[in-house]
């Protein structure tokens, strides 16, 4: 069957590219889970010495708003060792993901179609802009949270905020990494789209209850739970619903106009 010019048959692979067996995906599988473990280790251990100054940066929107007296406290002697070593895990692994994607990349990618890798590659950069805007928005916002918390401490006469560190930059990276997951809903809205299970039209009918769906989302990505953390990170996610409904739309005209050209060469 002949196609348009313009039109990729669909699903088509290369049909020069060998067929792997099952044990020599394991095979692959195998060194490249290696080789991503190994990054992780070296991650680590640039990470490690560079925690203070992250350290600094995460205490920076407590140490803004703390009322007078209150200080970070260690309640165990092990505690400044394992914070230390968790939070290089996690800068470690935020180093060392660009060489673990590729090496997801690399295992996955011969088995996607022209139309999936030319997709992938175009969501994977919006994917991560959208995550790093809500980590940042995320940290921003973290003094204002604090100021809010805070408020209620004078309700207590003589209280003094004795503060854990690990609990507070756990929490710190907790939320921040919320924010984050959270802005990715234009890209999971943006794949349904292209597998035909989303449209602008469903979206713009069933708005309402996609507005519970983001309040019920955004009271479980919140570490804390509370009113006000709750509105900072779903009042954009709102405004990102609505925003994917564009993108969406153009996606589903696009496909749309696919299947149009291959009814008529079809016919043809």
């Amino acid at each position: 069957m002949t196609y348009p010019a313009d039109l990729e048959p669909p699903c088509e692979r290369a049909e020069e590219e060998p067929k792997a067996t099952f044990m020599e995906h394991l095979e692959e599988l195998r060194k490249r889970i290696f080789r991503a473990l190994v990054y992780i280790m070296l991650g680590w251990v640039v990470a490690f010495a560079i925690t203070p100054y992250v350290y600094d940066f995460l205490a920076e929107p407590l140490l803004r708003t703390k009322p007078a007296g209150a200080k970070f406290v260690f309640t165990h002697a092990t505690e400044p060792f394992f914070l230390k070593f968790k939070l290089a895990l996690v800068l470690g692994l935020i180093l060392v993901m660009p060489l673990i994607m590729r090496e997801v990349w690399g295992f996955v990618a011969p088995g996607l179609t022209k139309q999936e890798k030319r997709a992938v590659k175009l969501i994977a950069p919006f994917s991560a802009f959208l995550f790093f805007s809500g980590v940042a928005l995320g940290y921003y916002i973290l003094p204002a949270a604090f100021n809010f918390f805070l408020s209620y401490l004078d309700d207590y006469p003589d209280a003094q905020l004795l503060q854990n560190p690990a609990q507070y930059i756990m929490f710190v990276v907790k939320m921040m990494f919320a924010f984050g997951l959270g802005f990715q809903m234009p890209v999971v809205l943006m794949f349904l789209a292209q597998v035909g299970l989303a449209t602008p039209e469903s979206m713009w009918k069933y708005w309402r209850h996609a507005i519970v769906i983001i309040g019920f989302l955004a009271a479980l990505l919140t570490p804390s739970g509370d009113a006000f953390s709750m509105l900072a990170i779903g009042l954009p996610m709102v405004f990102l619903y609505f925003l994917s409904i564009l993108l969406v739309g153009r996606i589903a005209k696009k496909r749309r106009r696919l299947q149009a050209l291959r009814v008529e060469a079809k016919q043809g």
